[in-house]
């Protein structure tokens, strides 16, 4: 793995509570990232991950947390996700590929009326396949 970062380690988060990570990692190398969510204690059913892109530009930084991959629809497609409340599990990965240079922010909300003695956050990632051009035909 070229990438292993613990981005939260085992911080408490309210019920109700929104947490931002701002990692600010550069991407450049990778294709896919894996955020490994777990509360070692208790279920996480209701923790909300979106996970926000950055494209540095002079002066800023341009941030998205939805894409719209027009071949397929024209529909953006948030990158969030939420751990259904009925779930038992105490952990989850979420997968997600890369869609800008940096990763910027990883937001959580607590959207269940339990807070969070014990949540961890970790961001995992192989290095991007290399793309060899196809050669000619002879």
């Amino acid at each position: 793995m070229a990438l292993q970062q613990l981005l939260l380690d085992g911080r408490p988060v309210a019920a109700g509570e929104e947490r931002r990570l701002l990692p600010m990692i550069d991407l450049s190398a990778y294709a896919q990232l894996h955020f490994h969510i777990s509360d070692r204690i208790q279920p996480i059913g209701g923790i909300a991950v979106r996970v926000v892109f950055g494209t540095p530009a002079p002066g800023t930084i341009l941030l998205a947390d939805s894409v719209a991959p027009i071949a397929q629809t024209s529909t953006p497609r948030a990158r969030e996700y939420e751990v259904p409340a009925e779930c038992d599990s105490t952990g989850i990965i979420i997968s997600v590929p890369v869609v800008a240079p940096m990763l910027y922010d990883v937001v959580l909300t607590n959207r269940s009326p339990t807070a969070r003695s014990q949540l961890y956050v970790a961001v995992f990632a192989h290095t991007a396949p290399r793309h060899d051009p196809v050669p000619a035909p002879v």
